[in-house]
C-alpha cells in the first residue's frame, strides 16, 4: 500500500501503528517527518518518491507528492514536466516557490499534494481534480486534527474514537458507495475533489477552498472533428507518459477501452488479463495481445480466489465498491516483479460511453429488454434520487432501524439558486450532479475499489482522467456519447489493425460504425442467450472477468459461512440483525436479487471499522455449521 497519514496538535509524534497502517509492501520508501506540533508519514513506490520533502528555495516551505504530476497549464499552454519519474515533488516546490497555492489551479495529474508552510503556519493537503488519491481526516479535538489517505487506517490513531453514521452505512450497504464527502466514520470527511484544505497551526482550524469542478457545456462541432480531437490527445498522453527504460503492464479487456491504449503505446507491454478460464472475453484481449505485439498474461483464478479476496482486501475499503473489486491484489506480487508502470482504460465508458446517463428500455416480453441508446432526461432531484435508487432492496432485512435509501440521499441533496450541493460538494447544477456526480470524486464511483487498488501495486495511471481529456469531454454532445462510439474510432483511427478485431460483447469488430456496431451487438447477445453459447465450466461463470456474483452467493460456502463466523460481531452491533441476515441471504438462495446488499454487508463485516465499533474479539463462537443454519426451514 502507499499513501500517508498525518497528526497536528496533540499526539505528536503519532505513534508507529498509526504510521504502518498506511505502509503494505516490502520496498515501499517510507519516512516519518516531525517538526514542533506535526507528524507526517509516507510509503510511496521507489520510481516516484525522490527526494521527499522537497524544500522550497525563496519560501520555508516543504512539498510532498503522493503519485504523479504530468505537467500544468491548459489548451495551447500546457506544459508537460520534463524530467525524471521522482521529480513531482521538485517540479511543486518550484511553482509553490513562484506562484504561491495558485499553482495547483492549473496541475495536472494523479496525485495528492501537502505542502507544510512554515513562514504561514499551515499544512495544506491538495487533491486532484477528482481525488484520485484521497484524504481523510477528522479533529477529534478542537486544536488536533487526524488526515490518513485510508478512512480505517484513523482507527489507528489514539485520539480517534470509532463509531458510525448509520445513514451513510446505510447508504453504503444499498448502493456500495457513499456520495460525495461524507462517510460512514463519525466526523470523518473527505477533502473535496479539485480543492485545498489547509490546517492552521495556531489552531488546528480547517478551511476548504475549491479551484475545479466539472461543468457540461457542449459545443456545436462535427462528430468527426471530435474524433479528431480526441484521438490526438488520447496519443499525446501516452506519449508523454512512457519511457522506454520502464517496462509497462497493461490491463487489457476484452473490450475497446484498454485496447484503446495499447493503440496508443508506442512500445511493447505485458498485457495482463484476469479470468478464471479462457472465456470469450479473454480469447479476444488474447487476439488483441498477439496482433500488438505483446505478451499476454492470463492471471487465472482459482475456486477460492473470492473467499480469500474476502479475507484480504476489507482492510483497504473506503467504502467505495465490494471486496472483490480490488480485482487484481491476489496477483499483486507477480505483477510488481514483472512491470514497473501500470495502464488501464478505466473510466472511458463513464467519460466518453454516456455511462452515468439514464437511458430507456424496450421491454420485450420474456424475452427480456432492450436497452435503447436514448437519453432519459432527469429534470428535477427527485428524478435523480429514483434513478439512484431503482434497484434498491427495502425494507432491508438484516438492518434493526428502518430505513428508506430514497430518504437518506434525498436529505443529503440541496438546491438553491440553481446550484446543486450533494453530500457535501458543490456541482453548480443538476445536470452537472448528473454527468459527474458518480466519479466526483472518485470514491462516489461504486468501483473506485478497482483503481485505488492497483495505484497501491505499483505507479498507476489512467490516461481517460488526465485533465485534457476531462476538458475534452465537458464539449462532446451528448448525442455523441450516446450514439455514436469515440473510443472505438480513435482505435481505428491510431491502430486500424487493432480495430479488426471483435468486441468481446457485441462480436463486432471495432472499425463499424455504431448502428451497426448496436444492431449486430443485439442480435449477438439476443443469440447467445436464447440459442447457443459455450457453457462456462461452473455456474457462476459466463464469458466476462468477473464471476456471476449473484450465481456465486448461491453456489459457494463462504458467504454463509462468513456470516455464521461474524455472528458475534452482528449480535454485538445494535444497527445489524443476524437472523435478519440469513433472511436475506436464504431469499437470494431462493432467487430472489440481494446480491447487492448481501456483498455490501460480507464487505462491512471483514472490515476493521466493524470490530472496532463492535468490540468483539473472537470472530468465531463455536455454533452451528453454516450449512445448517442457511439452509431453507
Amino acid at each position: 500500500m502507499v499513501g500517508l497519514c498525518g497528526t497536528v496538535g496533540e499526539h505528536t509524534p503519532h505513534p508507529a501503528a498509526f504510521a504502518d497502517s498506511v505502509r503494505w509492501r516490502d520496498g515501499e520508501v517510507t519516512e516519518t517527518f516531525t517538526d514542533d506540533d506535526l507528524s507526517l508519514s509516507t510509503a510511496f513506490h521507489p520510481l516516484l518518491a525522490g527526494d521527499q520533502p522537497a524544500r522550497t528555495h525563496d519560501r520555508d516551505a516543504l512539498v510532498w507528492v503522493w503519485g504523479d504530476v504530468y505537467g500544468t497549464g491548459s489548451g495551447d499552454a500546457y506544459v508537460a514536466r520534463e524530467g525524471p519519474s521522482d521529480g513531482s515533488a521538485r517540479y511543486c516546490a518550484d511553482l509553490y516557490d513562484r506562484f504561491g497555492l495558485d499553482f495547483v489551479t492549473e496541475l495536472n495529474g494523479d496525485f495528492g499534494l501537502v505542502i507544510y508552510d512554515r513562514e504561514a503556519e499551515t499544512l495544506s493537503f491538495v487533491t486532484d481534480r477528482v481525488a484520485t488519491r484521497p484524504f481523510f481526516y477528522t479533529r477529534p479535538t478542537a486544536e488536533t486534527v487526524v488526515v490518513a489517505s485510508e478512512q480505517q487506517a484513523l482507527l489507528e490513531h489514539p485520539a480517534v474514537e470509532p463509531d458510525l453514521e448509520l445513514d451513510y452505512l446505510y447508504e453504503y450497504l444499498q448502493l456500495r458507495r457513499v456520495f460525495g464527502i461524507e462517510t460512514p466514520l463519525s466526523d470523518v470527511q473527505e477533502v473535496p475533489p479539485g480543492s485545498v484544505a489547509t490546517v492552521d497551526l495556531t489552531d488546528g482550524s480547517v478551511s476548504v477552498t475549491t479551484y475545479w469542478r466539472p461543468h457540461y457545456e457542449p459545443v456545436d462541432e462535427s462528430f468527426e472533428s471530435y474524433v479528431d480531437r480526441f484521438a490526438d490527445t488520447f496519443q499525446t498522453v501516452l506519449d508523454e507518459w512512457t519511457r522506454d527504460d520502464l517496462e509497462y503492464g497493461v490491463l487489457l479487456s476484452g473490450g475497446s477501452d484498454s485496447r484503446l491504449v495499447q493503440a496508443a503505446m508506442d512500445q511493447s507491454v505485458t498485457a495482463y488479463h484476469i479470468a478464471d478460464w479462457m472465456s470469450r472475453e479473454a480469447t479476444i484481449a488474447r487476439e488483441a495481445a498477439e496482433v500488438a505485439g505483446d505478451e499476454f498474461r492470463l492471471l487465472q483464478r482459482g475456486p477460492d480466489y473470492d473467499a480469500e479476496a474476502l479475507e484480504r482486501n476489507p482492510p483497504r475499503s473506503n467504502f467505495s465498491g465490494w471486496f472483490d473489486q480490488a480485482y487484481f491484489t491476489g496477483f499483486a506480487d507477480e505483477i510488481a516483479d514483472e512491470v514497473d508502470v501500470l495502464v488501464s482504460g478505466l473510466y472511458a465508458d463513464m467519460l466518453f460511453g454516456g455511462g452515468p446517463l439514464a437511458t430507456r428500455e424496450l421491454s420485450l416480453g420474456p424475452i427480456g429488454k432492450l436497452p435503447l441508446p436514448v437519453r432519459d432526461p432527469i429534470e428535477s432531484v427527485d428524478e435523480y434520487v429514483s434513478m439512484q435508487t431503482t434497484d434498491a432492496v427495502e425494507p432491508l432485512s438484516y438492518v434493526t432501524e428502518e430505513r428508506s435509501i430514497r430518504d437518506v440521499v434525498a436529505s443529503n441533496i440541496t438546491v438553491e439558486h440553481d446550484r446543486v450541493v450533494s453530500h457535501g460538494v458543490d456541482y453548480g447544477s443538476l445536470r452537472d450532479l448528473v454527468m459527474y456526480g458518480d466519479f466526483y470524486p472518485m470514491g462516489a464511483d461504486t468501483d473506485a475499489n478497482f483503481s485505488r487498488s492497483l495505484m497501491h501495486m505499483r505507479p498507476y495511471r489512467t490516461p481517460f482522467l488526465d485533465n485534457r481529456l476531462l476538458d475534452l469531454q465537458q464539449q462532446i454532445p451528448i448525442e455523441f456519447l450516446l450514439r455514436r462510439d469515440l473510443v472505438n474510432r480513435g482505435v481505428e483511427r491510431l491502430a486500424p489493425e487493432l480495430a479488426e478485431i471483435p468486441h468481446a460483447r457485441t462480436g463486432m469488430p471495432l472499425k463499424h460504425g455504431f448502428p451497426l456496431d448496436f444492431v449486430g451487438g443485439t442480435v449477438a447477445g439476443f443469440w447467445r442467450k436464447h440459442v447457443t453459447e459455450e457453457a462456462p465450466p461452473a455456474d457462476y461463470l459466463d464469458h466476462g472477468p468477473w464471476p456471476d456474483r449473484r450465481a456465486l452467493l448461491r453456489t459457494q460456502s463462504f458467504p454463509a459461512e462468513t456470516l455464521v463466523e461474524r455472528r458475534a460481531l452482528m449480535e454485538d452491533l445494535p444497527f445489524l440483525d443476524y437472523e435478519g441476515a440469513l433472511e436475506s441471504y436464504r431469499n437470494h438462495v431462493r432467487g430472489a436479487d440481494e446480491s447487492t446488499v448481501l456483498y455490501s454487508l460480507l464487505t462491512f463485516l471483514q472490515m476493521p471499522v466493524a470490530e472496532a465499533v463492535g468490540d468483539v474479539d473472537d470472530e468465531t463462537d463455536g455454533r452451528e455449521p453454516a450449512d445448517h443454519l442457511v439452509n431453507d426451514d
